[in-house]
């Protein structure tokens, strides 16, 4: 036998938890953008404070973007949520407009209920404004608790597997 249940069981534990981590980008992308954006900009400070910024040597001219791109790079080496920041950018990017408007109200439902915790008052809140986005005339758009609850889940795995291809895409360089 190739693999145990203890393996396993590790593996599904992993899993779930990567799925909850991107669950949490996917909720709170923009405060995490805020975040990343506020430590960026410190530790460009920071590089700047340190003296020869431009990466010159005495009265040479040096590279200022240059070093600046580097520096750049080397932050979002060691910044953690990095990876899954981006992820979440380009599961964004690549959303239907239906989806990206079922993601914005999910969002827009954690901001407002985070205190609630359960699939009902996520989902009824996401159908009550889907609704009425689309409500054209007397045809209603209706995104069913199945539709609703699949789009969520559909999101949140397309985010872990577009992280997991980052993640080796890293490894590889």
């Amino acid at each position: 036998m190739l693999a145990d249940q203890g393996e396993l069981g590790g593996i599904m534990m992993q899993m779930q938890k990567e799925k909850k981590t991107a669950e949490h980008y996917l909720l709170c992308y923009e405060q995490e953008m805020k975040e990343y954006a506020q430590a960026l900009a410190e530790s460009i400070a920071d590089g700047f404070s340190e003296g020869n910024a431009g990466g010159g040597r005495g009265n040479l001219p040096g590279h200022p973007v240059e070093a600046q791109a580097i520096a750049n790079m080397r932050f979002n080496e060691r910044y953690e949520p990095y990876l899954w920041l981006k992820a979440v950018e380009m599961v964004m990017g690549r959303l239907s407009k239906q989806k990206l408007l079922f993601l914005r109200l999910r969002q827009e439902a954690y901001r407002k209920h985070a205190c609630y915790r359960g699939k009902e008052t996520w989902v009824a809140y996401v159908q009550r404004r889907y609704s009425e986005t689309y409500t054209k005339g007397t045809r209603a758009a209706v995104l069913s608790d199945r539709t609703a609850s699949n789009w969520w889940n559909g999101i949140i795995q397309f985010v872990v597997e577009v992280y997991y291809r980052l993640l080796a895409k890293k490894k590889l360089f």
